[in-house]
């Protein structure tokens, strides 16, 4: 019996140390000095690095010089010598389209033919030297064919076109003020566009005002809109000088609305 109790005392383990839980410091500031420093050492990147791929190099974008699409010519300053001559022959052009104007070409009879294209080819001729050196000089483009189609337009009605004696809405005359409408708005148009040109580089004083053309283009296209609309309403049978006086008006505040909405560009 003095010999089993030895034995099972050899087979029993041994009681572990308990682990020393390092003393956290008493004082507040220590403590989040030492939070503080383990978070730093938890962020520490690892030792071991590896080497990042090699990545090809984007071109860099290639710069293109900006493309000026609204571009317009610039008006010519230098002396014009010529200038005599082309008023000159511009008035005989016009003395001869009003001639063959007040010629009443219908009762050519078989010269009928030649003298419609001498017509035409006249005020083509007149409205090419009036309008042609303006777009030159001003530097107002367009104004060239838009003056030519228009007022060749408009005096081939005048000279052979009857003059429409019905309502508007009448079909046999509704092609007629159709066709008057569309010659009296671009001779309109064109005989205003240099006006309104010339009237803004008197009245503006910075240049970007004084040279818009975009202005001058939509004031003469609202003079030109303002005689249709009273020859529309003529061919309604009430035009009344109090309809004239509300078109002049609307024209005129939405021109205001325009100048105060829009920049100028130049």
């Amino acid at each position: 019996m003095s010999d089993a109790a030895p034995r099972s005392n050899e087979h029993t383990p041994e009681p572990q140390a308990p682990r020393e839980v390092p003393a956290q410091p008493r004082s507040l500031r220590r403590r989040l000095e030492a939070s503080a420093a383990t978070a730093q050492q938890a962020a520490r990147p690892p030792r071991v690095r590896s080497r990042p791929l090699d990545t090809p190099a984007r071109p860099a974008p290639r710069e293109r010089a900006p493309v000026h699409i609204d571009w317009e010519p610039e008006p010519v300053t230098t002396p014009w010598r010529a200038k005599p001559l082309v008023i000159m022959l511009a008035g005989l052009a016009w003395l001869a389209a009003l001639l063959l104007l007040l010629a009443d070409p219908r009762r050519a009879g078989a010269a009928g033919g030649e003298l419609r294209l001498l017509l035409l080819l006249t005020w083509a001729l007149a409205a090419a030297l009036t309008f042609v050196p303006l777009q030159w000089r001003l530097g107002l483009p367009g104004l060239g064919w838009q003056g030519i189609v228009g007022w060749s337009a408009l005096g081939y009605l005048l000279a052979f076109a009857p003059a429409p004696r019905g309502w508007l809405l009448d079909l046999p005359e509704l092609p007629v003020y159709l066709l008057l409408f569309f010659a009296v708005f671009y001779a309109v148009s064109t005989a205003m566009l240099p006006l309104t040109y010339l009237l803004g580089q008197r009245v503006y004083r910075l240049r970007v005002h004084r040279l818009d053309v975009r202005r001058a283009r939509r004031q003469a296209y609202e003079v030109g809109l303002l005689v249709v609309a009273a020859l529309a309403l003529a061919g309604l049978r009430v035009l009344t000088p109090a309809t004239v006086v509300l078109l002049v008006a609307v024209v005129l505040l939405t021109e205001a609305l325009l100048l105060s909405q829009m920049r100028p560009q130049g």
